[in-house]
């Protein structure tokens, strides 16, 4: 009769849940690590800011989500430049992969308060509103934000803006990180005022900035030829579009000036637009609106020309759509 065969060691059969229970303290070590350096991160950058000469405050910060993802909880953050504006919220969160925390995403899910000393105060709420800062090692560094249902109201007088969806990214450029890159896409912006009402239906951009390292010097981004370069401009308002490319500087006195490559369909929306946001009177945009009109239905439905910026004003097709009002 052959011999049975041997009955492996019980010792084996608790070998794999060793090697689990290694891995899952592993892990955890590793996630604990992660949530003290995401705390650490938010006292260095609150103590940078404030020798910038912001001033910064918060409450507890509160680390969950293991084992799957690293979230820790901010609350009462505020920021503020003392005479210009203030920021507020009941919680800011943080988001990060505890073993990759070279991307930070923040969000907020409850009201903000923005004050500020030239616009009033207002009251922002959004079903989702997310940003986040990245490192990237072609870049230096990329930061990009999603809005969706976004609404702000002034506290003042109950003037309110609206955004359906906007993403928004900007980076610096691979080829020269004095160049900073813009992309943008929105649906849906409205705005109410007690002097008028702007909306879009709809805006997508890609756009750069050269020399930014000097932009708060405007002078000297204007001498060392500092442009804003627009790779495209697409909007839509109802029927009427509008689509726009090229370069701006700016001259002497800082006023734009060049020229974009301009072509646009229906064009009164636009210009009402305009005058809705305050850069030209109602009669102006009368005027304006009715000669561009006459302009595209005798160019076939759509005018193909520059907008020339020159002198604090600019002008399209020989019409003057933005500069001082008369």
């Amino acid at each position: 009769m052959a011999d049975a065969p041997a009955r492996p060691k019980r010792r084996w059969l608790y070998l794999p849940f060793a090697v689990a229970a290694v891995i899952v303290a592993g892990y955890w070590l590793l996630w604990r690590a992660g949530a003290a350096e995401m705390k650490k991160g938010v006292a260095a950058w609150v103590e940078d800011q404030r020798e910038a000469g912001f001033e910064v405050s918060h409450g507890e910060l509160k680390a969950e989500g293991f084992p799957f993802f690293l979230r820790v909880h901010v609350a009462t953050p505020e920021i503020a430049a003392p005479g210009q504006w203030r920021w507020r919220t009941d919680r800011l969160t943080l988001d990060a992969l505890p073993y990759d925390l070279n991307r930070l995403i923040f969000s907020v899910r409850g009201e903000q308060r923005m004050e500020t000393a030239a616009y009033g105060d207002w009251r922002v709420n959004a079903d989702d509103f997310r940003f986040s800062i990245a490192n990237d090692k072609a870049r230096g560094w990329a930061f990009a934000m999603t809005m969706r249902g976004a609404h702000a109201v002034r506290d003042a007088d109950n003037a309110n803006g609206a955004v359906d969806r906007l993403v928004f990214d900007l980076a610096p450029s691979e080829d020269d990180p004095a160049m900073l890159v813009l992309s943008l896409a929105a649906q849906d912006i409205k705005a109410t005022a007690p002097d008028g009402v702007f909306r879009l239906s709809g805006v997508q951009t890609v756009m750069a900035a050269t020399q930014t390292h000097l932009l708060s010097d405007a002078e000297m981004w204007r001498q060392t030829g500092g442009e804003l370069i627009i790779n495209g401009f697409n909007a839509q308002l109802d029927e009427a579009k509008l689509s726009v490319a090229g370069a701006l500087s700016i001259d002497e006195t800082h006023a734009p000036q060049g020229a974009l490559e301009t072509e646009i369909t229906a064009p009164a929306p636009f210009v009402k637009a305009l005058s809705q946001l305050g850069v030209m009177s109602e009669e102006e945009a009368e005027s304006a609106a009715a000669a561009l009109t006459l302009a595209a239905i005798t160019s076939g439905g759509k005018i193909s020309a520059p907008i020339e910026f020159k002198g604090g004003a600019a002008h399209i097709a020989g019409v003057k759509i933005l500069g001082p009002k008369n």
